[in-house]
């Protein structure tokens, strides 16, 4: 034990006469915890380089509001004569092309029209034969013309007639399309059964919720303006007819509305008759109209008819 003692004494002693020594004897567990840190700080990097809080990112959603749409009837086509590519049909389609197209696809069909900026994915390149969603016959442009495709900026142009959305496909497929396919007699049946192209069809008016809602307010609005109108006329005046009105109504402008809504009754007085007694207690009335005379009911028939 004592040489242990001496030994250890010698080295402390050395260690005071060469500090330095003490760097190298610590050294290795130094350059050990270093590197644990070290991979320590590699292993939190993305957690460290991560942005904790969201970006302010621009709202770039936008509602497209619908227009409002007559009613309309569709005529019927020959779709075997339609899948010709006439100079007519042709001619027809540049036009078309050119005012609803050559914005996103471009003037060569490239998709680098001046609205294709942006768009994900970018509009359909023309001259290229691979990515075609429903391809390039005409039957599959027509559908896409019909349906537009969900997922994208193309939208459906089924405004268009059937001649129009033929030839458009025409146009496009002869100007743009190296080698189009052609499309079977029953590829064209197909098409034809399924938008009933041969037959005549009614297509019913589209009115936007926005636009309905605006024109069921505007309508109801002007009614209860006339409404509250007609009962401010009737209570200052002093006639016969309003005398007797004033006397049957427990609810003037529920009688009003009533009168307002329906217009058969002016066609005579019985039809006035059974309207006001078929719904008393509900349209305004009171139980005293059952005891008004002939010739009260044709006083107050007459002045209701000439007020409203």
């Amino acid at each position: 034990m004592s040489d242990f003692q001496d030994n250890l004494k010698d080295k402390i002693r050395d260690l005071k006469q060469n500090p330095g020594g003490i760097f190298g004897l610590l050294y290795p567990y130094i350059f050990i915890v270093i590197l644990i840190l070290g991979l320590i700080y590699m292993s939190n990097l993305g957690e460290i380089a991560r942005q904790t809080i969201p970006p302010n990112l621009p709202d770039t959603t936008s509602s497209k509001q619908l227009k409002i749409e007559e009613p309309r009837t569709v005529a019927a086509v020959n779709v075997m004569e339609l899948s010709e590519p006439t100079d007519e049909l042709l001619s027809k389609g540049k036009g078309l092309y050119e005012s609803n197209c050559a914005s996103c696809h471009g003037v060569d069909g490239k998709g680098d029209g001046p609205a294709s900026q942006g768009l994900n994915p970018p509009p359909r390149n023309y001259t290229v034969k691979q990515g075609w969603v429903n391809g390039q016959k005409i039957s599959q442009i027509y559908e896409t013309l019909e349906n537009g495709i969900n997922g994208t900026a193309m939208r459906s142009f089924d405004y268009l007639s059937p001649e129009d959305k033929f030839a458009l496909a025409h146009y496009i497929r002869k100007t743009f399309v190296p080698i189009p396919p052609m499309d079977s007699k029953s590829d064209l049946q197909n098409l034809d059964q399924t938008y009933n192209l041969s037959k005549e069809r009614k297509v019913p008016g589209q009115i936007p919720v926005e636009a309905a809602m605006d024109l069921i307010i505007k309508e109801n609005s002007n009614k209860v303006n006339k409404v509250k109108e007609a009962v401010k006329e009737i209570s200052e005046d002093k006639s016969d007819g309003a005398v007797i009105f004033k006397k049957v109504t427990k609810n003037p402008e529920a009688a009003i509305i009533s009168l307002i809504n329906s217009s058969d009754w002016k066609q005579n007085k019985n039809k006035f008759v059974d309207l006001v007694v078929d719904n008393v207690n509900q349209d305004g009335f009171n139980d005293k109209i059952f005891f008004l005379s002939d010739s009260q009911w044709n006083v107050l028939y007459n002045y209701m008819s000439k007020f409203l």
